[in-house]
């Protein structure tokens, strides 16, 4: 479904990525880990199309991402950014709505398919009692499943997901990411996923991606990829890593101090390489 080859970006003089190159089968939950500055976000924006690179490719669905009209990758891809829905007059229900955008007519109708799933999404992420409200009356996390919800009604094959637990407390974080994972199941989609937390990486992905200073330096599953080794050399800290007494996948606990690369010596230019 993905195909990055020598994916290289430059920006400010230096290189944001560098050489990515991978492969992701359709089906799978794949986690974009890293520390802050590794490149994660500016991966994502060029597997969506939205951000041009300097060497190497990009195909989706067997061909060039920037060979694809907008409005037809958009009902195969939804996005689901880091930022925050702007506070707006328009209702819950009307942002939603604007997910099926790409599945309207010239004259701007939605069909009635769209509207019966649009009506199903609101209430699978528990917004049906907010429907009519606006969003500038909303909390920070409404918004957010708000703003998943949208993604959900272009009822993609390919949801990308950035940091999608940022304005979240930790049981709606747990909440959202069930959701994904069970929408996920029941239509066979593909979810590739930007997380800080490693913890809840190895509970949800099947895979991990691992950057550092644009460059991917790991790539497996969760027991393969999130050893103390690996997370002292990208994060630099001193991680005691143990199995999940539930699922058996890696679970980190952090203790104080950690290994002499510490976190102020990595890039930390977030704005311009995330």
């Amino acid at each position: 479904m993905i195909e990055v080859d020598g994916l290289t970006i430059e920006a400010g003089g230096r290189r944001i990525l560098d050489g990515v190159s991978f492969r992701l089968e359709a089906g799978g939950w794949y986690g974009i880990i890293g520390p802050n500055g590794a490149g994660k976000s500016t991966l994502l924006a060029a597997i969506s199309g939205v951000r041009r690179f300097d060497a190497g490719s990009v195909r989706l669905f067997g061909r060039p991402v920037g060979s694809w009209p907008r409005r037809a990758l958009a009902r195969r891809l939804a996005v689901l950014q880091q930022e925050l829905l702007p506070r707006t007059a328009f209702t819950v229900r009307e942002v939603v709505l604007m997910g099926r955008y790409p599945y309207q007519n010239w004259f701007g109708g939605s069909d009635e398919e769209g509207e019966v799933l649009v009506d199903r999404v609101i209430g699978t992420l528990g917004l049906s009692a907010h429907a009519h409200r606006r969003l500038d009356t909303l909390s920070g996390g409404e918004r957010q499943r708000v703003a998943l919800a949208k993604a959900m009604a272009q009822d993609p094959e390919l949801l990308l997901l950035d940091e999608p637990t940022t304005y979240l407390d930790i049981g709606y974080q747990i909440h959202l990411l069930d959701l994904v994972r069970d929408w996920r199941r029941a239509g066979n989609r593909t979810v590739v996923a930007v997380l800080h937390d490693l913890n809840l990486a190895a509970q949800y992905c099947d895979r991990l991606l691992v950057l550092r200073e644009g460059r991917l330096i790991a790539e497996g599953p969760p027991a393969d990829v999130l050893k103390p080794e690996t997370i002292r050399r990208v994060f630099g800290i001193e991680p005691v890593v143990l199995p999940h007494p539930a699922s058996g996948v890696p679970q980190l606990l952090l203790k104080p101090g950690g290994p002499d690369a510490k976190p102020a010596e990595r890039r930390t230019a977030d704005t311009a390489s995330r």
